[in-house]
């Protein structure tokens, strides 16, 4: 990815998602842009300024955090996806506390043995549903359990 390109969206993102990394955004633009070249070419040589809208929001529609057999953390964050929005702990840790995820369309769990952790004052939004985890509870995910919410 051009380097001028990974500069504007880590300072767009910045703003989008206050409370994550910019290594963090960084692995989310790279892995949404690898599935979809499409987005990366509407951003890089827009044919016209409503080419380069619709690619940023597509680019904000969508929200993909795997751990791999690493660890992601989310805590004290409002996550807004205009799509969906999905965490799979596979290998590793997905841990997200004190935060309210919003999707139409909203996965949390695992494709592996791993484990994802809802902490409390968290909320899970989805277009039809909704898990509120209260203060001192949690949920508890392992292995190819997973929870899908739409």
């Amino acid at each position: 990815m051009d380097s001028n390109l990974l500069n504007f969206l880590l300072s767009f993102g910045s703003g989008v998602a206050a409370n994550l990394t910019t290594t963090a955004l960084q692995a989310a633009f790279q892995k949404v842009l690898a599935s979809r070249p499409e987005i990366e070419a509407k951003l890089s040589a827009p044919q016209s300024p409503t080419d380069f809208q619709e690619a940023l929001g597509d680019l904000a529609g969508a929200l993909e955090a795997l751990a791999g057999s690493g660890s992601i953390a989310i805590d004290g964050s409002v996550i807004t996806a205009l799509r969906e929005a999905r965490f799979d702990h596979q290998s590793g840790k997905v841990t997200i506390g004190n935060s309210l995820v919003n999707a139409p369309l909203l996965q949390t769990g695992g494709t592996g043995s791993g484990q994802t952790v809802i902490g409390g004052n968290t909320e899970l939004k989805s277009a039809g549903t909704s898990i509120k985890v209260g203060h001192g509870a949690s949920i508890v995910i392992t292995g190819n359990a997973g929870v899908k919410q739409s």
